[in-house]
């Protein structure tokens, strides 16, 4: 996202949309980012107008309980919002009585023809689908609900492994904290990359991770098969050079390479081929991530031929060059 630089002489507005049952962190992760931006511009930028000013509301003013338990205070009923700069809509479990109230989604349709921003934070996406605001366009939400969002837009575009998406002026995000991810890129696009990076350390986030980045974690999904297939998971986790072909990993695991190609696909859902070239440029590009200066070293650390089969592999699977993505990210 570029930096779209700001002259206002007020705060950029972000309302949250909250409901009863709404994930408690879906709504204070993001708007903490915001205020967290504002305070920092003020102490190190010397700003005296605030960069953001946040507020919560709900189909009612008061309190309203959280799905943790914990209630929340919106200020105001979300007729009476004003005008709104990025507005975002919460997740939670709440969400399916949301999506039958027909006057809220009118409103939400409605706003999203005024804002300069529309964003939802995890399965807060089948609010924008049922107001009819993610057809043809691409989108994302929690992976545990990507299947619901497919079918309340059939014609959207849905992005299964990407923390969020951005689609003209509509957002989407996944689960929980993936929130915090979008606001903070939202930062990044109105006061660049340092101020989102500095926010980040500020809130001890290990990283501002970019939008492309998978939601899943794949060492973690290896440790929950408690299999040899998990072992081997771990172990090509772990050793991205080695020679990960076919053959190699059924003499691992004491199979005939066709046997074991049937068994893998069975289990983890893709050929070992497909497998082990989106291992090897998630790995590739968690080290262009940490800081790895020359991809010559980053293509054979992952085991890749040589640095153009490295591009060649990462424009296919994240979209843009090794070089490009280090440049934005």
């Amino acid at each position: 996202m570029k930096k779209q630089p700001r002259s206002r002489q007020r705060p950029h507005r972000v309302v949250m949309l909250g409901f009863p049952q709404a994930q408690v962190l879906d709504i204070t992760g993001p708007l903490e980012v915001f205020a967290r931006t504002s305070r920092w511009l003020a102490e190190h930028r010397g700003t005296r107008t605030p960069a953001y000013e946040t507020e919560l509301v709900a189909a009612r003013a008061g309190p309203f309980a959280t799905s943790g338990g914990l209630q929340l205070v919106a200020t105001r009923r979300y007729e009476d919002a004003g005008s709104i700069d990025t507005l975002l809509i919460a997740g939670g479990i709440g969400f399916e009585a949301m999506i039958r109230d027909k006057a809220q989604l009118r409103w939400i349709a409605a706003q999203a023809r005024r804002v300069e921003r529309l964003g939802s934070i995890c399965n807060g996406a089948m609010l924008l689908a049922a107001a009819g605001l993610l057809e043809g366009k691409p989108a994302t939400t929690h992976w545990a609900y990507l299947d619901r969002l497919e079918k309340l837009a059939p014609g959207a575009r849905v992005e299964r492994d990407a923390l969020y998406v951005r689609a003209g002026n509509i957002y989407t995000s996944a689960g929980v904290t993936a929130g915090m991810d979008l606001a903070l890129a939202l930062v990044e696009q109105d006061h660049g990359k340092a101020v989102a990076l500095a926010v980040a350390q500020e809130l001890v986030l290990f990283l501002k991770r970019p939008g492309g980045q998978s939601q899943f974690s794949r060492h973690l999904e290896a440790q929950r098969r408690d299999d040899l297939f998990g072992e081997l998971e771990l172990w090509m986790l772990e050793h991205p050079g080695e020679d990960l072909s076919v053959e190699n990993l059924a003499r691992r695991m004491n199979m005939s390479p066709r046997h074991f190609a049937r068994q893998f696909a069975a289990r983890l859902g893709t050929s070992p081929g497909a497998y082990v070239r989106r291992l090897r440029v998630e790995q590739a590009r968690r080290r262009i991530e940490g800081g790895a200066s020359r991809l010559k070293q980053v293509a054979r650390d992952c085991g890749f031929a040589d640095e153009q089969a490295l591009r060649r592999s990462f424009q296919s699977i994240v979209g843009i060059t090794p070089a490009e993505y280090r440049e934005r990210f």
